[in-house]
């Protein structure tokens, strides 16, 4: 495969957050097939040390000194970032009446905070470049709120607001910001939440029950998209030259629709079918 270069004729260096496993992991190694410098990071190195990328890297979005040290390694290993993929993040379920505050607070340090580190530990890199991308993998419950779901939903739409006034923010300076907005995915991202939220969905005195019920039937049913055929999508998105606001990945046609609905109208769906 031949090397992916910047218009400088630099081979063009990539930084992903969140790669032990999923989409972070799956995205890296075809990154790195397609002819980019990867730098791989996540909180748990040993999860990750076995991927065949140029760099590994330990680095917890919610660390300022790990954040600061890693952008650091990168440049002083390859010479600048022209790429940013903030993977990082996950979710916890539970009705907002009872979602617990700590938890939250967590989720968000991770979602949105770590977000917003990440780009200014990239950035001054990037404008000394006047070249970069930064590519923010959301969620489609950035833009549409289901039940018990409420925390992580709101973790979503402040990510969008952020990546979308970073892009308005950095276009002078050469930057391009773009956000993914993915529906669900065959990846550990589900696991994950399992971990998190289902010994607390499982009390049967909670009011929200039969809400969490019936959470958890669903999402053993759901229907999720091939990674493979994601990881395609999003790298055919992210070598353009010129990005969108946001693109749409691996979405049923029934999310976009709800999208669109009239609020009367979504509301009604939503309560029907969650």
């Amino acid at each position: 495969m031949d090397k992916v270069k910047t218009q400088n004729g630099h081979q063009e260096v990539v930084l992903i957050t969140g790669c032990s496993s999923g989409l972070g992991r799956k995205l890296a190694m075809e990154l790195k097939k397609r002819g980019y410098l990867v730098a791989a990071s996540a909180r748990n190195v040993d999860s990750i040390k076995d991927l065949a990328v140029d760099m590994i890297l330990e680095l917890d979005v919610t660390d300022d000194r790990q954040i600061t040290s890693g952008v650091q390694r990168v440049v002083e290993r390859f010479g600048r970032i022209d790429m940013l993929v903030n993977n990082a993040g996950y979710s916890v379920r539970a009705a907002v009446e009872e979602i617990d505050l700590e938890k939250l607070q967590q989720m968000f340090d991770v979602n949105v905070f770590g977000i917003i580190r990440m780009i200014q530990a990239v950035a001054p890199y990037m404008r000394k470049q006047m070249q970069g991308k930064i590519i923010n993998v959301g969620s489609v419950s950035g833009r549409l709120c289901g039940l018990v779901n409420g925390g992580y939903c709101a973790s979503k739409h402040s990510f969008n607001a952020i990546s979308e006034s970073a892009r308005y923010e950095l276009q002078s300076f050469g930057i391009q910001v773009t956000l993914l907005e993915p529906g669900a995915m065959d990846t550990d991202f589900f696991k994950t939440l399992s971990a998190k939220s289902d010994q607390a969905m499982k009390k049967q005195d909670s009011p929200y029950f039969q809400l969490y019920s019936r959470d958890l039937a669903y999402r053993q049913k759901q229907t999720r998209a091939d990674i493979d055929v994601s990881v395609e999508e999003i790298c055919r998105i992210i070598s353009r030259k010129k990005l969108k606001t946001r693109y749409r990945i691996s979405l049923p046609f029934m999310f976009t629709l709800l999208i669109h609905m009239p609020d009367c109208i979504r509301e009604k769906l939503i309560l029907k079918f969650n």
